[in-house]
């Protein structure tokens, strides 16, 4: 595959330019052989001795630089969405942050968490649940936490899909007609449609998939699903850095291997039993303090959050 020219329309306080070409990314695969074994995507441009491509999706994450996020009357609200593990996860990422992070952290930023366990992302983009998700956070929490809608700059996704078995059955991997990666790229549409809706001030979301489900008890949470939405997400980010206005990009890459295994993701991150609790599934007290420093070492790249 080639490279594309992308056009770009730049809007000043007063006016629209005409629209600028951006340097498109390179479509191509990094040098390396294919695998058809789960493998970071983040560690696939490090040169031949790494695998290439997985199933001929390519192992890069996709990089849709930085958007450019503002205060509103001196605040930069954060809001954490999505299910169970998010919630746990940014608990401590909330806690952190009011904590022991809080001297890094850009004094006009604040966070909130509105992830609900039990509501990944078809419950998200689904109306029948808005009073439980969306509502609860715009009218209950975000208030509660002395913040304006308004006042709302960022969303971090943890994103996953929720149904990811049929019959009984874990849905097919990629390739197959009517994969977990499929529904997940349509699920992934579906909620960049909601957010300038039902947060029409936000200026970016942050979005990261499922980390290692290989210690799973649930099929339909393990692997190679939890790993593929990754790569489902990557490809989604590249053909959608703006979706009405709203720029998308990675938050912290969470999938990595069992470190039994010998191998990290480009943080450097793997992950053992003791990060999970009984089921597999859910963060243990270790897991979530490091998924939470996962997402404070992503955000600190970020100059809207770090504290200067």
């Amino acid at each position: 595959m080639g490279r594309t020219i992308l056009l770009a329309l730049v809007c000043l306080p007063t006016a629209c330019s005409e629209p600028i070409a951006l340097e498109a990314q390179d479509e191509t695969p990094p040098p390396g052989v294919e695998t058809l074994d789960p493998y970071p995507i983040d560690r696939g441009d490090e040169g031949p001795h790494t695998p290439g491509a997985y199933k001929g999706l390519w192992l890069r994450l996709a990089d849709n630089g930085r958007p450019d996020v503002t205060p509103v009357d001196g605040v930069i609200g954060v809001v954490c969405v999505g299910m169970s593990n998010a919630s746990q996860e940014c608990g401590v990422f909330l806690q952190q942050a009011q904590g022991a992070w809080a001297a890094e952290i850009s004094q006009a930023v604040r966070v909130v968490n509105c992830a609900v366990g039990g509501h990944a992302i078809e419950r998200w983009i689904d109306p029948a649940y808005d009073a439980t998700l969306w509502d609860a956070c715009i009218q209950q929490r975000i208030p509660n936490a002395g913040l304006r809608a308004d006042q709302v700059r960022v969303l971090y996704h943890k994103a996953a899909n929720q149904f990811t078995t049929t019959g009984g059955s874990p849905l097919p991997p990629f390739p197959a007609p009517g994969s977990d990666y499929e529904r997940f790229l349509a699920n992934l549409s579906a909620f960049a449609a909601r957010v300038a809706v039902k947060f029409p001030a936000v200026q970016a979301v942050y979005t990261s998939s499922r980390s290692y489900g290989g210690f799973a008890n649930n099929p339909g949470r393990g692997e190679p699903l939890s790993y593929e939405e990754g790569h489902a997400l990557n490809g989604w980010l590249r053909d959608h850095a703006r979706v009405d206005g709203v720029w998308h990009g990675w938050g912290p890459y969470l999938w990595a291997p069992d470190c039994a295994g010998g191998v990290t993701n480009g943080s450097g991150t793997c992950y053992v039993r003791a990060d999970y609790v009984e089921d597999g599934v859910h963060p243990s007290n270790q897991g979530r303090a490091k998924i939470a420093g996962l997402i404070h070492q992503r955000l600190l790249a970020e100059p809207w959050y770090r504290r200067e």
